[in-house]
């Protein structure tokens, strides 16, 4: 047995025989004096752009996360853009092969993000560049245009140099207990993609690729290690007791917190009973229907949303975010957006008519329950006020119409400065408010990329919401990837939170967290003092004095 080290990208504990997954074929090296057949170079371009295309597509329909459907969806049209087609199919007619070709006109195209300042193109750029080296590597193979997709058949880790989402997203990953890579970025679509799917994972080890195939393995990504050839006695304990769906609380000492998941990536859930105890943190309604050919129909939404409800006890919290087709979550269907009226322009892009049949789907699957519906991407009074009358007449409608429903009670996504400086306003006219930290963390950060780290602006975003949350007596939760932070748990808690949606995977942590702190300060009481202190902040070291001095401790 010997050991390695590395960086967790994606928590957890994994174990089974490696897989070396090689580079893909380089397409520098090629035969400058070999002729090549004009026809047959053009026959393999377009059947291999055609099927690259079409894998990325399938993804993009598929659970992915968002900016991997961005990405794939944006490779895929570069690629098999005319104009880039015409100017390869030029160059092979004049004596190269399919693979410089592609790599002469790709490459030449991709150039001009290489003059922009903007960081988030930069990025955009090394992501498509990555994708295009992918695609010109199925070019280089003789037999088909596709490159070689390892069939997997029982749990296995998978070991790299690196790995492009488009070559991982090729494999059974129901059957990828971990991966491990030499190098990795842990901010990139490949570790997004992995947190989604939660396998354990740990970049930047290494040595990685001098593990044997076939040795077994076990990574254990909550520590950042990896054990290869390991005891079978050390292999059972970590497996089992790092299982969190082994690890179950004592909920009645979690007070009045709600620890729920947030769920959506998937119609296929499987929680355990501990899991799902504390109900559904929030539905993440438009992941269901992004691959959906057509407009989904009312009867169609019941029968996904009814059997996820289904998984949750009916005296618990039941909440579910309406549509948000914002920015790259885009469905292959068209959406009809509202010509006129206070949706015109409705940040989540989609009208009144595909929303009055999804509210409507909505109360009808939560029938003998209650129901919190959420308004994503609200930024004025005129469109709360509307989306809450749309509630109401979807509730006439159905009582009209003998339909049984479930009770409902209307609530907001704080995602957005223009929703922070009018919370004041939206608590008025909501029941609850979820506080999005991912998309705050993004305006935080403008016009430069997203911060990693919890920054003073994103502190004070928060903390206003909950200030006017708690001026009106509204109860405020806290969604999004700063939510399963346990550090940032004494902050939330004191600013009034008591609702706590995550990752399903990051429950245990967060439970098990909120079960060891002091419980006589731990509570829903929102803290003046702890505002004031936020406003006056001017640096991320003072934010990380303050966070790591309060008064009670993880």
């Amino acid at each position: 047995m010997y050991t390695l080290n590395g960086m967790t990208v994606s928590e957890g504990v994994g174990a089974g025989p490696a897989l070396i997954m090689n580079k893909a074929v380089s397409f520098d090296s090629q035969d400058e004096e070999k002729v090549f057949d004009s026809e047959s170079e053009i026959a393999k371009f377009k059947k291999a752009s055609n099927e690259f295309a079409t894998r990325l597509h399938q993804v993009t329909a598929g659970p992915a996360p968002d900016s991997v459907r961005d990405l794939f969806g944006a490779a895929a049209g570069f690629i098999t853009n005319s104009k880039n087609v015409d100017a390869i199919i030029s160059l092979i007619l004049s004596g190269a092969s399919a693979a410089k070709a592609a790599k002469i006109i790709l490459f030449e195209n991709l150039k001009a993000f290489e003059h922009s300042s903007d960081p988030e193109l930069k990025a955009q750029e090394r992501e498509l560049k990555a994708l295009a080296k992918e695609f010109i590597s199925t070019l280089t193979q003789s037999d088909s245009g596709t490159f070689e997709v390892p069939t997997l058949t029982v749990p296995t880790v998978i070991v790299a140099s690196d790995l492009t989402p488009a070559r991982f997203l090729c494999l059974r990953t129901d059957l990828v207990s971990a991966v491990i890579l030499e190098g990795g970025l842990s901010s990139g679509h490949l570790g997004t993609v992995l947190r989604e799917l939660h396998i354990p994972s740990i970049f930047s080890v290494i040595g990685a690729t001098g593990i044997k195939n076939g040795e077994q393995v076990l990574v254990d990504a909550n520590n950042g290690v990896v054990m290869v050839e390991p005891p079978s006695d050390t292999a059972f304990e970590l497996l089992h007791e790092n299982n969190p769906i082994n690890d179950d609380l004592e909920d009645d000492s979690l007070l009045n917190i709600t620890v729920a998941p947030s769920i959506g990536a998937t119609r296929e859930l499987n929680l355990s009973p501990s899991l799902a105890s504390h109900g559904l943190g929030l539905l993440r309604s438009e992941f269901l229907f992004l691959g959906n050919a057509k407009e989904p129909t009312e009867d169609e939404m019941i029968e996904i949303f009814a059997p996820l409800f289904d998984k949750f006890p009916k005296d618990k919290p039941l909440s579910a975010r309406t549509f948000d087709f914002a920015g790259d979550k885009k469905p292959l269907f068209a959406v009809k957006t509202d010509d006129k009226g206070p949706l015109l322009g409705y940040g989540a892009n989609v009208g009144t008519e595909l929303l009055k049949t999804e509210i409507r789907a909505l109360l009808r699957a939560a029938v003998d329950r209650k129901l919190t519906l959420v308004f994503p991407l609200v930024t004025r009074v005129s469109e709360v006020k509307y989306l809450n009358d749309l509630c109401a007449m979807c509730i006439d409608e159905l009582n009209e119409e003998e339909l049984p429903h479930g009770d409902v009670s209307t609530a907001l996504m704080i995602e957005t400065p223009a929703a922070v400086l009018s919370a004041s306003a939206f608590a008025k006219m909501s029941s609850r408010f979820f506080i999005g930290t991912s998309s705050l963390a993004q305006y935080a950060s403008a016009p430069r990329v997203p911060d990693v780290s919890f920054t003073p602006a994103l502190a004070k975003m928060i903390a206003m919401a909950c200030h006017a949350a708690a001026q009106a007596g509204v109860p405020a939760a806290i969604a999004g990837r700063f939510a399963a932070r346990v550090d940032l748990l004494p902050f939330f808690l004191n600013l009034g939170v008591n609702y706590i949606t995550v990752d399903s995977y990051s429950i245990p942590k967060v439970r098990s967290a909120i079960e060891r702190l002091d419980l006589n300060s731990a509570n829903d009481n929102y803290s003046p003092k702890l505002y004031e202190q936020i406003m006056e902040l001017a640096s991320g070291r003072e934010l990380a004095d303050l966070i790591n001095n309060l008064n009670f401790t993880v």
